[in-house]
């Protein structure tokens, strides 16, 4: 649903979902975001949702609420299709003090830096049906701008395109396999891919396996509560440089 609008109501199912990440764990200024979402099917062909997200790297501060809505159109018996559009209200904040300059008394580093009050907003699309799935879109389509200084160089001010596909498939009457890919370009760093396979045993229990490539690779265990909850946890390993600064995330 953060990833995608076109995701809300796409479930036969409502449901709230908490989650937070911590990378890099021992590094200083390292990222984490927390993130709390709702996904709920008003209509067999429509769905809304929405998304509290407070992230931080380093110095970087950033708040957003988010709204969305997707409208679901059956193609066919086993597909459909779904368009979701996102509006946000969100802060991006640089905090100054927490920054080292090579300047004494900077006039540009003695106040924060922040966008303010500011509104974004994105779409999505959806093609799916019980076994497979592919998603394609862009979470924010207008720029950030700062108060006082352009920070094109040291924040990504724009958003990128994020593309995926599963699927899911019934091995047997105990078992469950879900392989995905994710792909992302245009964040203001390097393209992320992102392969997951995670096996459910039962309908009760999930273990997976994730790699990123040139980033780490991890693993993942849930376990269903009374077909209610959900409680999951990841581990990541880094394969590239970031080990010499910290052994997971």
């Amino acid at each position: 649903l953060v990833l995608n609008p076109a995701q809300a109501g796409a479930n036969d199912y409502s449901d709230v979902s908490v989650m937070g990440t911590q990378y890099w764990v021992g590094m200083p200024g390292a990222p984490q975001t927390a993130t709390v979402s709702g996904n709920y099917k008003a209509y067999d062909n429509f769905g809304v949702g929405a998304a509290l997200i407070a992230d931080q790297t380093g110095p970087v501060h950033s708040t957003s609420f988010d709204l969305m809505g997707a409208y679901h159109l059956k193609l066919s018996e086993n597909w459909k299709l779904s368009a979701g559009l996102k509006i946000s209200a969100l802060n991006h904040s640089v905090v100054t003090s927490e920054l080292e300059t090579y300047t004494a008394n900077d006039p540009d580093m003695m106040e924060n830096l922040s966008t303010g009050l500011s509104y974004n907003a994105g779409f999505g699309f959806l093609a799916y049906s019980k076994k497979l799935f592919f998603g394609l879109s862009m979470p924010r389509v207008a720029s950030l701008r700062f108060d006082r200084m352009n920070m094109t160089n040291f924040i990504d001010k724009k958003g990128g395109i994020i593309a995926y596909g599963g699927a899911n498939f019934s091995i047997n009457e105990n078992f469950d396999l879900r392989p995905s890919l994710l792909g992302l370009i245009g964040y203001g760093g390097p393209a992320l891919i992102d392969l997951n396979v995670v096996g459910t045993i039962k309908n009760l229990i999930d273990v997976g396996l994730t790699y990123q490539w040139k980033g780490n690779i991890g693993m993942l265990l849930g376990i269903n509560i009374k077909d209610k909850f959900v409680v999951g946890y990841s581990y990541s390993y880094p394969v590239n440089t970031m080990r010499t600064v910290s052994i997971q995330s």
